[in-house]
């Protein structure tokens, strides 16, 4: 493709200079030409007419080259061979959605993926991946050769993070954490490469407010994302609201957080985040009782945050009632 691309170039070369000589020598000739005109003016109007055309060649095969230009060629690429970066902005839940399956399973009918991801050689062999890391995991969980743009050129880190964040950017399925978490690592002292948001913002083109939003969503606790079911689920307003809690009472709102992370059954993004704030809790639909001979009734949670039992007409009496209320004491007690 490179040698292409200077072919292409010499030749324009070559042609700007054919045209600056015959602009000089209006007279001279290597192929067939028209008869010379027999006045100044004819003579100066043919010129300009060879030139003309000239010009028009040369645009033609600019237009020819600029198609090519930045072109890189596609291989097939055992996906083994590619590695993620520590710039990878996609989290292990992204590849545990509907979404994700429905990818690979699109992917598995096509025979592969038919939008190239990007690599970059590395030192020692192999390949970095840049960007298309959904693509490469579901072509790697398929066993199927990744269809991949090779960049052929050093790829600097600062450059490695602008072609995955402008990539990304234009997807609509990048949360706002993987994409707080990816801004992060681009200001990260040691190992980023901008000082200030500021920087980072002029680098990307991307509003210094949706930055500040992604990142505030990227430095909650490890103990607060873990009480959410999936990071994903994570937005920017959620984030806002938590912080603020955390910063009046962090105690109470981590204390809130351990109870929740150690739920076997994670509730709902909007419900984690009621929780967490300590106000009403969001309403939910009626669930069943079991016990060991089946089901017995239902509870639910109303839009007031009030817990709701329903039991099953005939199970129990007024001697029942009373070692329920009890037992329900007794286990609120121990909160």
């Amino acid at each position: 493709m490179a040698s292409f691309n200077k072919r292409i170039f010499d030749t324009t070369q070559l042609i700007e200079e054919k045209m600056a000589e015959r602009a000089l020598q209006p007279g001279s000739q290597e192929t067939p030409a028209p008869a010379p005109a027999r006045t100044a003016p004819g003579r100066l109007m043919q010129t300009s007419t060879q030139i003309v055309d000239l010009q028009t060649e040369l645009a033609q095969l600019r237009e020819r080259l600029n198609k090519w230009d930045g072109s890189m060629p596609t291989s097939y690429l055992d996906p083994k061979e590619i590695s993620r970066s520590r710039l990878a902005n996609r989290h292990a839940k992204a590849f545990a959605t509907a979404d994700f399956e429905r990818l690979k399973a699109s992917i598995q009918a096509s025979g592969g993926n038919v939008q190239p991801v990007l690599v970059a050689g590395r030192e020692g062999g192999g390949y970095e991946l840049v960007f298309g890391h959904r693509r490469h995991q579901a072509c790697l969980e398929l066993g199927l050769q990744v269809l991949a743009l090779v960049w052929d050129k050093p790829l600097g880190a600062e450059a490695h993070f602008l072609a995955m964040e402008r990539e990304n950017r234009e997807r609509t399925d990048l949360s706002a954490f993987e994409t707080g978490m990816m801004y992060l690592a681009a200001l990260d002292e040691k190992e980023g490469f901008y000082r200030s948001e500021r920087q980072l913002a002029e680098a990307t083109g991307v509003s210094r407010r949706w930055i500040q939003k992604t990142l505030r969503v990227a430095r909650l606790p490890p103990a607060i994302v873990e009480a959410f079911d999936s990071p994903l689920d994570i937005k920017p307003a959620h984030a806002e609201a938590v912080q603020a809690a955390l910063d009046e009472n962090p105690k109470a709102v981590l204390k809130r957080a351990e109870k929740l992370r150690q739920r076997e059954t994670k509730l709902r993004v909007n419900a984690v985040v009621a929780s967490l704030l300590g106000t009403e809790a969001e309403a939910s639909g009626p669930r069943k009782m079991h016990s060991a001979t089946g089901s017995f009734g239902t509870w639910r949670r109303d839009s007031l945050g009030r817990t709701i039992f329903t039991l099953d007409s005939g199970l129990v009496d007024d001697a029942k009632a009373e070692v329920i209320t009890a037992a329900i004491a007794k286990a609120l007690a121990t909160q």
